[in-house]
């Protein structure tokens, strides 16, 4: 997944969606295998991209709910509180 998510940002650029899909992808496996602390930057960047996807077209990423479930699953499955999950959304959404 790494050399996929390499060659999608060679072939679009860093800031591309696919490249969030694959961010994200890359993330959940993480999540999975318990290695959160690699996972979260990932997730966050993903999150960021499909963001800035939204200020440039006025629309929101089709994949956008997805990413934002996956982003509350990540921070509840680290212990996180509700009340700490909604301020790190916040923080995301400034």
């Amino acid at each position: 997944m790494r050399r996929a998510l390499t060659i999608d940002e060679q072939s679009f650029g860093p800031e591309h969606p696919n490249v969030a899909i694959r961010l994200n992808n890359l993330a959940h496996l993480l999540l999975a295998t318990n290695r959160l602390a690699e996972a979260v930057p990932l997730m966050e960047r993903s999150i960021s991209i499909r963001k800035k996807f939204k200020q440039a077209t006025g629309h929101q990423h089709p994949n956008w709910p997805t990413a934002i479930g996956n982003y509350k699953a990540m921070l509840a499955a680290m212990g996180l509180s509700q009340p700490e999950i909604e301020a790190k959304l916040n923080q995301l959404s400034e």
